[in-house]
């Protein structure tokens, strides 16, 4: 009886395994990413694809932070990045600003716009690990601001494009009956 009133508030496994599926992706299409392009940013292009379609295919309030925050966690066990534990800050939290952004921002705007509204705002969420870190190294404080705008600056326009691909994935996976509607 108990787990028919908490069954609605419990993630079910096919949620669970869909969410753990993003985060592996995210693992994968950041090790893809590391290539030396000399473009500040293009590796939140495919994290921030992968956060809302994510967000858009698991009904949780939750569900981008989760994939964030396992995917760091991967990539942290991993290895990959010199952030050290940072890497789990710098994806956990594009998660939590997609899944607040979910939220906060109505219905009625068109898909794509909405698609790239979470993604610009998941980027931008890179101004705060480049303050912390600079910051603790005892980088001059002028620097250390100039340095997290650029980055987050470049972070939210490939934020931006990845958001609004994935946008157009769900919509179209929901067109065909894939996803639910919302």
């Amino acid at each position: 009886m108990a787990s028919r009133t908490l069954g609605r508030h419990r993630l079910e496994t096919n949620e669970a395994l869909l969410l753990a599926f993003f985060a592996t992706f995210v693992v994968v299409v950041r090790a893809a990413m590391r290539w030396h392009l000399h473009i500040p940013g293009h590796s939140l292009l495919g994290a921030a694809l992968l956060l809302v379609l994510a967000r858009a295919c698991v009904h949780r309030t939750a569900s981008a932070t989760i994939v964030g925050t396992l995917a760091g966690l991967a990539c942290t066990a991993l290895g990959m990045g010199s952030g050290g534990p940072l890497i789990v800050l710098r994806l956990a939290l594009p998660g939590v600003a997609i899944d607040l952004g979910w939220t906060l921002l109505p219905d009625r705007i068109p898909p794509l716009l909405r698609g790239a509204l979470l993604g610009a705002c998941a980027g931008a969420t890179h101004f705060l690990p480049v303050l912390l870190a600079e910051g603790l190294a005892g980088v001059a404080i002028p620097v250390v601001l100039g340095h997290a705008l650029v980055a987050a600056g470049s972070k939210a326009v490939f934020g931006a494009a990845g958001g609004a691909a994935g946008m157009a994935i769900a919509e179209s996976l929901r067109h065909h009956g894939v996803i639910p509607p919302t």
